[in-house]
């Protein structure tokens, strides 16, 4: 659904009103302390909030230094409410957020995004519980952010999901599982044909299917071992064309592992196994791999700690028929005071791209892509409700396909932001 201009002035009218509304509460709350309380309304508490926010990015397309760069300031408004109740260890909540986005360099690429959730989380015993989630977005892809893909606005689209997760077992038992289900269906809004007719964003339209289970098994009392089978299937929508292929495909994960709490000052969880992708078309090339997930959070001190993430798996892809993804990251988190904490993190990623017959190769015959993204956040915490910052992140993409859409580029992108919560 394309998002027209009236909308785009709603919005940004209740996002200024918002915002004005915190400015008038922010100096009656400059002496509390503690974490945001929400304003009670009955039987539910009510938590508003507002992000504001100035960009200054020297890359907005992410173009490659040989080509011409352009870069500009970014505005943004993003306001949002959650409405929360308890009903004893039951837990129900609805949100919805907006986020409008406006460039100094171009007016074209200013954008509307905005979701609405709900989520319900049950304890049915000492034993079992459920969660159940759903959530409606409407959201873009900027220019130059997703490889192969170059138009000259944003991509437009909007997408529904549902996820379920059933557990059974008491905490501290020796054996426990987790069940998984989701959905997530996602439709372009803009350019969905080119020139001449053929498939262009409607090649992405896509429903995604998630099943998966995971056993726990206690053998220390804050060790447990893991197992993991879960499934993904990728339902393509483009498949009446003639003239494109399908990229049909499902991803079967086998993983083991264990997650630990509190050991040495570390928590964490780590799984390897074997992914297989399969696709429903025979002109494409199935192919397995071994892969792992892990995050550990490594605390030396009470009030630094060290977030560690890496993961190896395959992913869907613009480019080719899959790629195969390695991700490597880790941030360091720092309160220097009760009020002036730090944030400095880098994460790596390397794509392989998975070619079939029918996928167009480079000249070179293979892909691969890296990117090396450093970032720096500074925070000072004004109030219990309002926190400022400023950051810097540089992201750096090299390709081995240089004669690509995409040969890879350098971004710079320095912030300015605040967030009012009641």
């Amino acid at each position: 659904m394309k998002k027209n201009s009236q909308l785009q002035l709603d919005v940004r009218l209740t996002s200024a009103a918002v915002a004005s509304l915190f400015c008038v509460a922010i100096p009656a709350i400059a002496q509390d302390s503690g974490k945001p309380s929400g304003v009670p309304w009955g039987p539910v508490t009510v938590y508003p909030e507002v992000d504001l926010g100035f960009k200054s990015d020297d890359n907005i397309y992410s173009q490659h230094h040989t080509r011409n760069r352009s870069s500009s300031n970014i505005f943004i408004v993003a306001p949002k409410v959650k409405l929360e109740a308890k009903d004893g260890p039951h837990v129900y909540d609805v949100g919805y957020k907006v986020e409008n986005g406006s460039h100094s360099y171009s007016s074209t690429d200013n954008y509307t995004d905005q979701a609405l959730s709900a989520n319900a989380a049950w304890k049915f015993s000492g034993r079992a519980g459920l969660k159940l989630g759903a959530e409606y977005m409407q959201g873009h892809d900027a220019r130059g952010s997703v490889p192969g893909v170059g138009h000259n606005a944003p991509d437009e689209y909007h997408q529904t999901s549902l996820n379920a997760l059933y557990g059974y077992g008491a905490e501290g038992a020796r054996g426990r599982f987790e069940v998984e289900a989701g959905w997530i269906s996602k439709r372009f809004d803009n350019f969905r044909f080119d020139a001449v007719g053929n498939p262009d964003n409607t090649k992405r339209d896509r429903d995604d299917t998630k099943l998966g289970g995971t056993f726990f098994w206690r053998i220390a009392p804050k060790t447990q071992l893991v197992l993991l089978v879960a499934q993904t299937n990728y339902d393509y929508k483009a498949n009446s064309f003639a003239t494109w292929t399908t990229l049909d495909s499902s991803d079967r994960k086998y993983q083991a592992g264990v997650t630990w709490e509190a050991t040495a000052n570390t928590t964490g969880i780590f799984k390897v196994g074997t992914v297989k992708k399969d696709f429903s078309d025979a002109t494409r090339n199935d192919f397995s791999q071994s892969g792992w997930e892990g995050a550990v959070k490594w605390s030396p001190l009470t009030y630094s700690n060290f977030d560690f993430v890496t993961s190896r798996l395959p992913s869907e892809s613009t480019v080719a028929s899959a790629s195969r993804d390695t991700r490597h990251g880790v941030t360091w988190n720092h309160a220097w005071s009760s009020q002036f904490s730090t944030a400095l993190s880098y994460n790596f990623t390397e794509s392989t791209y998975e070619y079939s017959a029918t996928d167009a190769r480079p000249v070179s015959g293979s892909q691969k892509d890296k990117i090396s993204a450093l970032g720096l956040k500074l925070n000072y915490k004004w109030t219990r409700n309002v926190k400022l910052g400023v950051g810097y992140d540089r992201t750096d993409k090299t390709s081995s396909n240089f004669a690509a859409t995409d040969p890879g580029y350098k971004k710079n992108i320095f912030s300015v932001f605040l967030n009012a919560a009641i």
